[in-house]
């Protein structure tokens, strides 16, 4: 998902979402209740709750259906007009229905007086006037919500360039010198070098915030050959890759900044060097992703501190990309340091 295009769209939830609908059924339950409870006789209380219940969901469930079907529309209008339709939408729906209980519901007992009466246009009003007093508080509500969301956005779209713009002073520095002393020594893998760095700057400069899960784990390999090529038998790297989620869309840049982590947080520091394993499974409808590197008791408190602007960059793409439907944990151990990312299918 293309977190710009996300920051695009109206400020009215999707009413079409199963969830946004079942809160909203609940929503207007408890402001029933609420409703119910103005009254200052007990007596008929139940009958109350169920009336008002009966009447507050007709007209909620009706405007979500409508919201629902002319939600393309709504989301390509500016905050203004989509307030003022979705809002006239609201009380059409109040109209109608009011009108309907004024029309039909004196013979049932649900309104004491005959259409045309004081009693009946005041009922009219007063729901209208309910509704949309309601109606504006949720506005304001969604619109303030919406606001927060594209800050939040605009701040990760700014922290994903500076996340891909990245790459540390001290790995360029040291690719470099590899590189030179490659030139006179093996030519072909320092043309190979050349090749592995040349596609790290082409992923930090690309468009977009997404590609495959295929791509993202060639991105990774490659930095991880230009390290080998430093690190020589000190880096081991394993992988456990599932072919099926190869091609998945994930975050770019999602797993190339935690191997880099490892390596500088977990590798370099132990003399004898360790094993990096990289997993990758498709578990439930969801992709599970994993970086694990052994860490040095005297270290793993010191270098781990600096993993976290990585993560929280990571950690936030995600939570923008897929809300809640996303997991990042760490598991920090005395001699071992992984991170899982769980992203839905």
């Amino acid at each position: 998902m293309d977190m710009q295009q996300e920051a695009n769209k109206g400020f009215i939830p999707n009413f079409c979402d199963v969830g946004v609908v079942f809160m909203l059924v609940l929503l207007v339950e408890l402001l029933a209740l609420l409703l119910a409870l103005v009254s200052s006789s007990w007596l008929g209380f139940w009958d109350r709750v169920a009336l008002i219940s009966l009447f507050s969901q007709w007209i909620a469930l009706v405007n979500a259906a409508l919201l629902c079907g002319l939600k393309n529309w709504l989301n390509r209008q500016g905050v203004v007009l989509c307030s003022i339709s979705s809002f006239s939408i609201m009380w059409l729906v109040t109209f109608l229905f009011s009108w309907l209980v004024m029309y039909f519901g004196e013979p049932f007992g649900l309104i004491r007086s005959a259409v045309g009466s004081a009693e009946a246009y005041y009922f009219l009003l007063r729901n209208l006037a309910i509704s949309g007093i309601i109606y504006a508080v949720v506005l304001r509500y969604f619109y303030v919500q919406h606001q927060w969301r594209s800050n939040l956005e605009a701040q990760s779209i700014a922290q994903i360039q500076a996340l891909k713009a990245r790459i540390r002073p001290h790995f360029l520095f040291n690719s470099m010198n590899t590189i030179a002393s490659l030139v006179h020594i093996d030519a072909n893998k320092a043309e190979k070098a050349v090749e592995d760095l040349s596609d790290l700057f082409r992923a930090s400069l690309q468009e977009g915030t997404g590609h495959t899960l295929r791509q993202e784990i060639d991105l990774t390999a490659s930095y991880l050959d230009i390290e080998h090529l430093r690190l020589d038998d000190r880096l081991q790297v394993e992988w456990q890759l599932d072919e099926a989620a190869m091609s998945v869309e994930v975050p770019t840049l999602c797993l190339q900044p935690l191997a880099e982590n490892a390596i500088y947080h977990g590798i370099e520091p132990r003399d004898e060097g360790g094993k990096i394993k990289i997993s990758a499974q498709l578990e439930n409808n969801r992709l599970c992703l994993s970086v694990s590197n052994p860490v040095s008791e005297e270290n793993s408190m010191s270098r781990h501190e600096g993993n976290h602007m990585a993560q929280a960059n990571i950690k936030t793409r995600l939570m923008l990309m897929y809300a809640d439907e996303a997991e990042f944990r760490i598991k920090a151990e005395s001699k071992m340091y992984t991170v899982f990312i769980g992203i839905p299918l």
